[in-house]
Formats: C-alpha cells, sequence, structure tokens
C-alpha cells in the first residue's frame, strides 16, 4: 500500500513538473511574441510619420511660406527614418537577449534588411519633399 501512495506522489510530482515545464515554454513563446510586437509597433510609428510628413508637405504645398510646409515635412520624415533605426537597434538587444535564453526569433539580417528598405524609403520620401 505504502509503495503505491509513493508511485502516485512521485507521479503527481513528474506531472507538476512537466506542467512547469510547459508553463516556463508558454512563457518563453509570450516573451519573443512581444519582442517581434514591440518592433512592429515601431515599424507602425515611423511609417505613420513617413505618410505624415509626404501627405502634409503635398497636401499643404499651396500655403506659405513655402520652407515652412517643406520643413515640417522634411521633419518628420527624418524622424521616422530614425524611428526606424531605433527600432532596429532595440530589436538587435532584444535578439541577443532571447539569443542568450535559448529562444529563437526571427533573424536578425531580416530585421536589418527591412529597416534598410524603410530607411531608405524614408531617404527617398525626404528627398520627394525636398526637391518638389
Amino acid at each position: 500500500m505504502n509503495e503505491r501512495k509513493d508511485d502516485m506522489r512521485g507521479s503527481a510530482a513528474e506531472r507538476r513538473t512537466a506542467l512547469a515545464v510547459e508553463r516556463t515554454e508558454w512563457a518563453r513563446e509570450r516573451t519573443m511574441l512581444a519582442k517581434q510586437r514591440t518592433f512592429t509597433a515601431w515599424v507602425r510609428t515611423g511609417l505613420a510619420a513617413l505618410a505624415a510628413g509626404i501627405a502634409g508637405a503635398r497636401l499643404l504645398e499651396a500655403l506659405e511660406p513655402q520652407w515652412l510646409v517643406r520643413s515640417v515635412g522634411a521633419a518628420l520624415i527624418s524622424v521616422s527614418g530614425l524611428i526606424f533605426l531605433l527600432g532596429f537597434v532595440n530589436y538587435r538587444k532584444s535578439f541577443r537577449k532571447l539569443q542568450e535564453a535559448g529562444m529563437v526569433s526571427y533573424r536578425v539580417w531580416v530585421v536589418m534588411m527591412i529597416s534598410a528598405v524603410l530607411v531608405l524609403t524614408s531617404a527617398a520620401g525626404l528627398l520627394l519633399v525636398l526637391i518638389n
């Protein structure tokens, strides 16, 4: 009878251990997804600043003084490029922590390429506003 009780306790302890391991894995998964959502929030914010800068400069081009309209548009577009860079730096720092913890996320080079395309888009938008 005592042996059966010990087996039941052992299996309950094993179940608790397995449940703890499973919960830890889910917590790691949530952490990784939160880091990815944070990066996409940076991208969304940068895209909003880019769109506001280009649209503002285009929609308000009839206003005077024209240099002021272009300056505000250029400032917003410049901020968008900075936001994209800061988003990448933040993700890279998070990626290193995730790697140290043994978790796999988007590869840094993929995020770097996305960020580079977005920064180049900001530069093109800046040229568009300043030249026209």
